[in-house]
């Protein structure tokens, strides 16, 4: 297990260069993301189906068929219309933010009164609520703040993955050293 931790440098490097592809194609990420959406739904909707069809007839439920078929339609329609699958999820993700940011301002206003801490939270609390209505309103804002979010988590995996085959690595190296002086 140890003797791979050029692995996890590998990997680590590839969830870099993937966090500053995402970066740089925030539009093409949010599409990428509305069709895997689309076909995880339309995948879903299927084991459901085929769960019914090979369950036998004591397991067989009704409503879990027609929301199996339902899952399929609805995976259907969203591979058909990625355009408002973009939407949706930039609203849902707008939505978020600006529940985040009511939160940000609520926690802010509390501490402002402790000290300068409070009113950075505030305004970034009021920022939160101005780039979710902004990813609620234009898509373009909405893809950029799905791709960022998306492009720090990447990132940041991918540094943290590299530091981990170092560390890997050297742990590699004492226990060599242990059972060689052992020897």
């Amino acid at each position: 297990m140890f003797k791979k931790w050029w692995v996890l440098l590998i990997q680590g490097i590839l969830m870099f260069i993937l966090g500053l592809y995402i970066f740089s194609n925030p539009v093409e990420v949010l599409a990428g993301m509305s069709l895997w959406f689309g076909l995880l739904i339309i995948f879903t909707g299927l084991a459901g189906i085929f769960g019914w069809i090979f369950g036998g007839k004591e397991g067989r439920e009704t409503h879990s068929l027609i929301w199996s078929l339902i899952s399929v339609l609805f995976g259907l329609f969203v591979l058909m219309n990625l355009l408002a699958a973009m939407k949706a999820i930039t609203i849902i993700f707008g939505i978020w933010v600006i529940a985040l940011g009511f939160s940000l301002i609520s926690s802010g206003w509390e501490i402002k009164k402790a000290g300068f801490m409070g009113w950075i939270i505030l305004i970034i609390g009021i920022l939160s609520l101005f780039a979710g209505l902004s990813m609620i309103f234009n898509i373009g804002s909405g893809a950029g703040g799905v791709s960022t979010i998306l492009g720090i988590s990447v990132l940041l995996s991918g540094i943290a993955l590299i530091i981990m085959s170092f560390a890997k690595k050297a742990i590699v190296g004492k226990i060599k050293d242990k059972v060689n002086s052992l020897k």
